[in-house]
């Protein structure tokens, strides 16, 4: 089978770590990959064109940003018909619109297109763009593909008549689990929180929160794990509250299971979510979490069973949250344990990939 993927580049974020986990599983005698980057090369361009199954990537965007959409539509039609891929499958909303201006342009309309939408779009963009999104990334599309049974069952509302399937998102766990943290009264409490830092993330509403928490009788200590446009924004709130001593900035990290291991609680205050990798990680090592009641999260998280789901932008409910788990160590590690069994429930990496087979033979068939 010949797949051509298109998605943004490939950095470290969460759907490029999802398409390398996924190109591990090819073999590569039953899997022909092809792979272009629609914006920029990211810094695992390498791992990717390392893989067994991978032939080729090729970049768009290369060394001038001002090439024009249509122009990578193009060159993204010249590609396709080279290649004569048996599926083109598109990951992220830009490499989705990319796709969709391509075979409306009839460059390549009798190859089977799957579109992957990995965040809630109708949650995230203006009317405008929802309406580009319904001409020329929905309407296009022979199939849909999310990673939250939230976003499908909306989409499937929308459009009784597509094929939209969810599929769970690849999941490596250490060995290891998450226990609790013996600290005595005058031992500071760990909160982490993981993600990149664009304002959609909502970092802003936790470190409010944390002001809000340092009124209160609990020692702590935070650590935001990542890397992004608004670390410099994010460091100048955090001066505003004078919490400078207490929050950390340490940047990507490489083996994200090292800091959550060693903290009390995870946090992820984000406006929207599809299915969030960093808390399904936490979860899946029996962390106690508090997360943003949005989008896909609601399929994760049972409020005060498996975790704590709190409204988003709400800094006050987390400030609480954050204090309760704090505070209450047998009911924060209560939660841990939940949390660990609905992710081991929810997730197997091994039937992800058969589904998604299934649907590649589905079209060939």
């Amino acid at each position: 089978m010949r797949i051509l993927y298109v998605i943004d580049s490939m950095t470290k974020d969460g759907a490029e770590s999802q398409l390398l986990k996924t190109l591990t599983h090819f073999a590569p005698d039953q899997y022909e990959v092809f792979v272009v980057l629609s914006r920029a090369e990211g810094e695992r361009i390498a791992e990717l064109a390392a893989l067994p199954c991978v032939r080729d990537v090729t970049t768009l965007a290369g060394e001038n940003k001002r090439v024009r959409l249509i122009e990578k539509a193009f060159t993204l039609g010249g590609i396709i018909k080279a290649v004569k891929p048996d599926i083109v499958h598109s990951w992220l909303w830009y490499s989705n619109f990319l796709c969709g201006i391509s075979r409306r342009f009839g460059l390549w309309r009798k190859i089977p297109f799957i579109a992957s939408q990995r965040g809630d779009y109708h949650a995230r963009y203006s009317k405008f763009r929802l309406w580009l999104t319904e001409k020329l990334i929905y309407s296009p599309a022979d199939c849909l593909l999310t990673n939250s049974e939230q976003i499908q069952r909306r989409l499937h509302q929308l459009y009784p008549n597509k094929k939209i399937f969810s599929i769970p998102n690849l999941l490596e766990l250490p060995t290891e689990v998450w226990t609790h943290k013996q600290r005595d009264a005058a031992e500071e409490k760990l909160i982490v929180s993981v993600g990149r830092f664009a304002s959609e993330k909502g970092h802003r509403y936790l470190i409010e929160a944390l002001s809000l928490l340092n009124r209160k009788d609990v020692k702590w200590r935070c650590t935001f794990l990542g890397e992004g446009e608004l670390e410099s924004e994010l460091r100048a709130i955090t001066a505003k509250h004078n919490l400078s001593d207490k929050v950390m900035f340490p940047g990507f990290c490489e083996d994200v299971f090292s800091t959550l291991l060693k903290a009390d609680v995870f946090v992820l205050p984000s406006l929207h979510e599809g299915s969030p990798n960093a808390l399904i990680e936490a979860m899946g090592v029996g962390m106690p979490c508090i997360a943003s009641d949005v989008g896909g999260i609601r399929d994760l998280i049972e409020n005060e069973r498996n975790g704590i789901r709190i409204p988003p932008q709400d800094s006050g409910e987390l400030a609480d949250a954050l204090h309760r788990m704090l505070t209450e160590p047998k009911f924060a590690g209560e939660l841990g344990r939940n949390a660990r069994a609905t992710i081991q429930q929810k997730f197997n990496s091994v039937e992800s990939i058969r589904k998604l087979d299934e649907i590649y033979q589905s079209f060939l068939y």
